[in-house]
């Protein structure tokens, strides 16, 4: 029997097995590539502009309005995602932010209303990075969840005279109005590391799946949809609180 396996083991149709050597090698550099990879911990803020509107369905008119108010309060990490891929990291935070969007008519070209309102939102996204230099590239996908807190509405008086007698008060939201939100962002970046600091210049796309109104509220019988999106441009300063 043991010259029966010593035979097979000759033979040149079964793979040659690597030697110790070769396995020593091949975990230490995998430790090596593991360790070098640090996790990184980053806390900053953001302000951005963004440039907000509304789907209809069925309609045309709403179009998009530039909104300036959009803070954030973020924490990143970035870390191995199960010790196979060293470019993953995960980011949340919380944003306050104004979205909008304008009502046209086409029988008055000048003539606008427009709506705005206030949210606050907890975002959840995963960040894919790669350095190089003193760099990053981004790239960012995730989901958000909100609460819409207040809203505004501000129009002409007289449509044929669109610029003057322009009101503006607020607007309470009743049964028909939905304040719980949520969604999807997706978007990517560019950073430059100056540590401790970082800076992260963005632009993402947010998209709500959470209707602005409930579908019932103009009609019982043909229902509405109206979707919230925005399209963000940030700049965000981080601290690393690890390097």
């Amino acid at each position: 029997m043991t010259n029966f396996l010593a035979m097979m083991l000759r033979l040149p149709f079964l793979p040659k097995l690597p030697d110790k050597k070769a396995i020593k090698l091949f975990i230490i550099l995998s430790l090596c590539c593991a360790f070098s990879a640090k996790a990184q911990h980053l806390v900053g803020l953001r302000g951005g502009y963004a440039l907000s509107g509304l789907d209809v369905q069925f309609s045309n008119t709403e179009k998009n309005t530039g909104t300036p108010i959009n803070f954030s309060l973020l924490y990143t990490y970035y870390h191995s995602m199960w010790g196979l891929s060293h470019f993953f990291g995960i980011q949340t935070g919380i944003n306050y932010a104004e979205q909008g969007f304008v009502e046209t008519y086409p029988a008055y070209p000048d003539y606008q209303e427009i709506t705005r309102y206030r949210v606050v939102e907890v975002p959840l996204i995963s960040q894919f990075h790669i350095d190089f230099w003193k760099m990053r590239l981004l790239l960012n996908v995730g989901a958000f969840a909100g609460y819409r807190l207040s809203a505004n509405f501000q129009k002409a008086e007289n449509p044929l005279n669109p610029f003057e007698n322009i009101t503006k008060k607020s607007l309470i939201f009743d049964c028909y109005d939905r304040r719980a939100d949520f969604g999807f962002i997706g978007g990517g970046g560019l950073a430059f590391k100056m540590t401790p600091f970082e800076i992260q210049l963005e632009c993402n796309y947010q998209y709500s799946l959470s209707a602005l109104y409930n579908p019932k509220k103009d009609s019982n019988l043909y229902y509405v949809y109206s979707y919230p999106h925005q399209l963000i441009f940030s700049m965000a300063l981080f601290f690393q609180l690890s390097k």
